[in-house]
């Protein structure tokens, strides 16, 4: 891709400031309206993709001008963007009981038996599913930057949550890693396997087969980082 001129840049940086200024002088009412937008996009970009996504299906659903929209958003794509974060955010919250298991001292096996089962629920889940669909199989000329965008709110924070324990967890003495960045990603490969792909296709997962995939991931990882 070619590099962004600087009046490319300069322009990006003043979008992102106006939709920034217009999101901290939402009211309360401003901030629903929001919300209902973005519910509204998440809904419409799952079930046309990105490419065939109309911003007028979306504002109907949603209700309200297409001038608020732009003012919140700025494009399309920024629209895109917030959706991301919000879902993405979402998600995160539920992984706030595995940073409570560092206060409660939870063993390594405890806190990634955790995880691994928060993960596996997060990334088969429906709307999990669908968003990976879109992102895999978009054409559109913006097909770049959304997977840059679903890269940053997905894989990269899930991975960033697990590498930092385990960086605590090493600093410890409890576990010995060359690469945390590198073993976070390992793990969550290992823990997702092929579930990911055959819940794309609609193939039946059984909880006793992510059942068997944690205990093994686990006990394979802890086996390869436990102190010698």
């Amino acid at each position: 891709m070619a590099p962004h001129s600087d009046a490319e840049f300069a322009m990006n940086n003043m979008q992102q400031n106006e939709k920034a200024t217009a999101a901290c002088s939402l009211t309360p009412k401003g901030l629903e309206r929001q919300k209902r937008i973005l519910d509204a996009a998440r809904e419409v970009f799952l079930e046309q993709g990105y490419d065939n996504a109309s911003i007028n299906d979306i504002m109907c659903r949603a209700g309200g001008s297409l001038s608020t929209l732009y003012r919140l958003f700025g494009s399309k794509l920024g629209l895109f963007e917030a959706m991301m974060e919000q879902t993405s955010n979402q998600v995160f919250a539920a992984f706030q009981a595995f940073e409570c298991s560092i206060k409660r001292q939870e063993t390594p096996e405890q806190a990634l038996k955790r995880y691994a089962r928060l993960l596996l629920e997060r990334v088969l889940s429906p709307e999990a599913v669908g968003l990976y669909r879109l992102i895999t199989t978009d054409c559109s000329s913006e097909r770049e930057q959304i997977q840059q965008l679903f890269y940053a709110q997905g894989p990269r924070r899930i991975n960033e949550k697990l590498a930092a324990y385990l960086r605590t967890q090493v600093e410890q003495g409890a576990l010995v890693i060359d690469n945390p960045e590198l073993a976070a990603f390992q793990f969550v490969d290992m823990v997702k396997g092929q579930f990911q792909l055959r819940a794309m296709l609609g193939m039946t997962i059984t909880n006793a087969e992510l059942d068997e995939a944690v205990e093994q991931a686990v006990g394979i990882f802890l086996r390869g980082t436990a102190p010698r």
